[in-house]
């Protein structure tokens, strides 16, 4: 696949990100949070506070996305290797454990306060989390040395 095409497919994947984080956390999770407060009735007071909290945990989410899309935009520009995106993999990385972090402590406080079962979907998110943090900082070592291989290849005459 050509640059242009690889930016094109890259960026379009990050608009249907997007729209799929937004219906999840527009429709999907403020529903299931109320359904789950119409079950329990110990965690009914719970639904706002809770509604409000998921949302928050959107924000990483976003910045992410802002930073896979300038990702995209480099290396449409020709400019893969360089050390903007070595920060912005990095950036992506800590959002990626700020939010696993965030996932975690919501789901022990939830199992706390109310025995809810939520904790498997929890580990699996934390689980997923982690992963796409360590792939993030990975690919950010590895862009951050062809960078500086670039760097050096390009003083070279």
């Amino acid at each position: 696949m050509k640059r242009v095409g690889l930016v094109r497919t890259l960026k379009g994947t990050i608009i249907f990100l997007a729209a799929m984080v937004a219906i999840c956390y527009i429709e999907l999770f403020p529903d299931r949070i109320e359904e789950m407060g119409r079950q329990n009735a110990n965690a009914a007071w719970l639904v706002t506070p809770g509604i409000i909290a998921v949302s928050i945990s959107a924000i990483p989410i976003a910045i992410a996305l802002v930073l896979f899309w300038k990702i995209c935009t480099e290396i449409g520009r020709d400019n893969s290797f360089c050390h903007k995106n070595a920060g912005r993999l990095t950036g992506i990385g800590f959002c990626a454990l700020v939010d696993t972090g965030y996932c975690a402590v919501g789901t022990v406080t939830l199992e706390i306060l109310v025995g809810s079962p939520v904790w498997v979907l929890g580990l699996m998110v934390c689980t997923v989390g982690l992963a796409i943090a360590l792939a993030a900082f990975l690919l950010s070592h590895l862009v951050l040395k062809a960078a500086d291989m670039k760097a050096e290849n390009d003083l070279t005459i």
